[in-house]
């Protein structure tokens, strides 16, 4: 075996996810590219794991009051 990628127990410990699909949602919100295999694991390069990223804060939602302004 290659250590190309990590494991599949390295992807569930950095995600704190099981679900495959989960992890996939987790990465992605963590910023860590990944490729999902042919049956949705998601595979994560180590060396893309290994960078240091500078921790960004998540975009505040707003909610979209438009729909409740009345045209006049």
């Amino acid at each position: 075996m290659t250590d190309t990628w990590l494991t599949p127990d390295e992807v569930t410990q950095l995600t704190a996810k099981k679900r495959w699909s989960a992890q996939c949602k987790a990465l992605t919100t963590m910023g860590i590219p990944f490729r999902p295999n042919a049956v949705g694991r998601p595979l994560v390069e180590r060396a893309v794991a290994l960078i240091s990223r500078p921790a960004s804060r998540p975009k505040r939602r707003e909610p979209d009051f438009s729909s409740l302004v009345r045209a006049i």
